[in-house]
């Protein structure tokens, strides 16, 4: 029986527990936590990148192109890495990906000119995100699909922890000296690239099914034949919009009502800490539900919470509206995680799993300046237009994770068989 189609154990029923799901992790996935939690603890480039150039004597203008070209090729990087492990493999993509951004990662202390420098840095977040579709694939096909859901809270717990923690690790090594940032993150990458080495060598991840189809039915268009799953994208693209606003429009409102900048960064606090601390628990119940159902409430909430901040000013609202929308954040973005995998035909998978970044990354650029925008016209117009755009992408998860004719969907799964509509899990305004 494949592993990402059967249940958990024989005589076992219903969702996994999390000591469950923790135990029936396999080993070759427990590398790819690790290497993943590794990888994010070394990740300082994109957050030091113009502090470093500054301090080396560049202008914040030319900076900031550097960080724009590293922001280009990562988007980039996930389309790119999406075709890599269907024709390649997942396993092989992630070592290619971390190991060619290891070496590119330690060459950028040693640049000197502008030009070269935003050319490797553009090169640099095309390879680094080149593993994600990679590493999203490899836990829907080594684990049961009644443990995705939990698998991917999992997943996310060990990516916002490495994602918090990081950049503390990096203000210390900077403290010392900003070269320290660009080899320990080169080291983390290439000790990523060990672990998928040791998986892709002991045979635990094979080619994706149907690696040897060509034609059409293996390029992004047949991604974009799938009506439905276009239709999810674009519930994630509304929700990225919404969901960006808490570090674009936020910090103006918070301004504005006379708070300080130390209460904006303890609501972001608040939020890194419940998804670290709560998300598996809140996952626990989530995935019992039906997947459109999950996905619809947590896009809802993360709406109904950024509306909320339209009712300040007291510091006890901004409380209470970050707690509902991490709370939508948390609940969604499991399930909306694992739904890509589970939908894709098995040759397609990278391709679905990459094409499930792409638009939430055009969210999350689009989002500032349109948000931006709206609180410059009128302060409350942004949290108003949030609700409205939340509307839109509830409904659009509501049809796009609809049930499916098998033999009428290209995103049907490879065996055939209609993912009906049955838990999955939420949506990610940043899935890993």
């Amino acid at each position: 029986m494949s592993p990402g189609k059967t249940s958990s154990e024989p005589g076992r029923t219903g969702r996994p527990s999390i000591v469950q799901t923790l135990r029936g992790i396999p080993g070759p996935i427990w590398l790819v936590l690790v290497g993943m939690l590794v990888n994010r603890l070394g990740n300082f480039l994109q957050i030091y990148l113009v502090l470093y150039l500054t301090a080396k004597g560049f202008s914040a203008t030319e900076a900031g192109l550097a960080l724009g070209a590293y922001g280009v090729g990562s988007v980039v990087g996930v389309l790119v890495g999406g075709t890599a492990s269907d024709r390649i493999g997942y396993a092989w993509t992630i070592v290619g990906s971390m190991a060619l951004a290891g070496l590119g990662t330690l060459s950028l202390p040693h640049l000197h000119t502008l030009p070269l420098i935003i050319a490797v840095a553009s090169v640099i977040g095309l390879l680094a995100q080149m593993y994600r579709p990679a590493s999203s694939a490899l836990l829907v096909e080594r684990t049961p699909e009644d443990h995705h859901v939990m698998v991917f809270a999992v997943y996310r717990m060990a990516f916002n922890l490495g994602t918090t923690v990081g950049p503390l690790l990096g203000a210390l090594l900077i403290s010392h000296s900003y070269d320290l940032i660009f080899y320990l993150e080169a080291t983390a990458q290439l000790v990523f690239a060990a672990f998928a080495l040791i998986l892709a060598r002991s045979g635990g991840a094979a080619r994706p099914a149907g690696h040897d189809t060509d034609g059409p039915t293996r390029s992004y268009a047949a991604v974009l034949r799938d009506t439905r799953y276009v239709v999810f994208l674009l519930a994630l693209f509304l929700n990225a919009v919404v969901y960006i606003q808490h570090t674009s429009a936020l910090p103006l409102q918070i301004k504005a009502d006379g708070h300080g900048v130390t209460f904006y960064s303890s609501l972001l606090s608040l939020n890194a800490v419940m998804v670290i601390s709560l998300e598996l628990l809140f996952t626990k119940y989530v995935q019992h539900l039906p997947g459109k159902v999950a996905v619809a409430l947590g896009v809802g909430l993360v709406g109904v919470g950024m509306n909320l901040y339209v009712a300040g000013p007291s510091m006890a609202m901004y409380i209470v509206a970050t707690v509902v929308w991490t709370s939508g954040e948390m609940i969604g973005t499991p399930t909306a995680s694992a739904w890509p995998g589970k939908v894709a035909p098995g040759h397609l998978r990278g391709r679905y799993i990459a094409a499930a970044a792409f638009p939430m990354q055009i969210g999350y650029a689009i989002g500032p300046v349109l948000g931006v925008a709206a609180w410059q016209a009128s302060s409350s117009s942004v949290w108003w237009l949030s609700g409205l755009l939340t509307v839109g992408a509830v409904a659009a998860v509501l049809f796009g994770m609809g049930e499916r004719p098998a033999d009428a969907d290209p995103g049907t799964p490879a065996d055939g068989t209609a993912p009906a509509d049955e838990p999955a899990g939420p949506v990610a305004a940043d899935t890993p």
